[in-house]
């Protein structure tokens, strides 16, 4: 009984109590506080860890997510461009219907122009006829010497009063004259072939 109640026992009987409950505290896995929802050293969010084992629906990789992110933001980018370039070939289509309608316009002024540029007014008629059989009873070479000296507007009323003829032969006498002549005369021809065709009467 003595050595119940001595300092010794007590002394070993604490050491083993301290050991026992040591033990039994670890046995019952108290360790370091769970991970916080911070981001962790690695750059993942809420502490994840890339996780490539197991089933494949469960794997995480947080460099493969940045890059299919990326992809998604290019392929948006890619569809903004692709629709702004459609809007502008619409718009192109646009404006060149409109251009070619307004050349449509033109034309059609311009032959408007030429119909009453080359028309014999009645003020002028008897004049012109007049002048036409004139250089008509002349040498080919001495009319076209005298025509080529006249604006293209007159030569052509004038010529077109003659017979095809008489307008031939002035023509090429006048083709005899040199290379500018030659070219002139061209085109006198090609004015004389639309004055004509402007005076045909309609077909029935």
């Amino acid at each position: 009984m003595k050595f119940l109640q001595s300092k010794v026992f007590a002394a070993v009987l604490g050491s083993i109590l301290f050991m026992l409950t040591t033990a039994f505290l670890s046995t019952r896995g108290l360790g370091p506080a769970p991970a916080t929802s911070e981001n962790s050293d690695d750059g993942t969010e809420d502490g994840q860890k890339p996780n490539s084992t197991g089933a494949s629906w469960a794997f995480f990789n947080p460099e493969l997510d940045q890059i299919v992110s990326e992809l998604k933001s290019e392929r948006e980018a890619l569809a903004a461009k692709e629709k702004q370039l459609k809007e502008l070939a619409a718009r192109l289509r646009a404006e060149r219907a409109e251009l070619d309608g307004s050349l449509q316009t033109i034309k059609k002024l311009q032959q408007q122009v030429d119909r009453d540029v080359y028309r014999i007014k009645e003020d002028e008629a008897a004049n012109l006829k007049r002048l036409s059989k004139m250089y008509a009873s002349m040498e080919p070479t001495g009319a076209a010497r005298i025509l080529r000296e006249l604006d293209d507007v007159v030569v052509v009323k004038i010529l077109g009063l003659m017979k095809e003829a008489e307008t031939g032969l002035i023509l090429e006498a006048m083709a005899r004259l040199g290379e500018p002549e030659t070219k002139r005369a061209a085109a006198l021809s090609e004015n004389l072939r639309a004055a004509a065709a402007q005076k045909a009467p309609p077909k029935p």
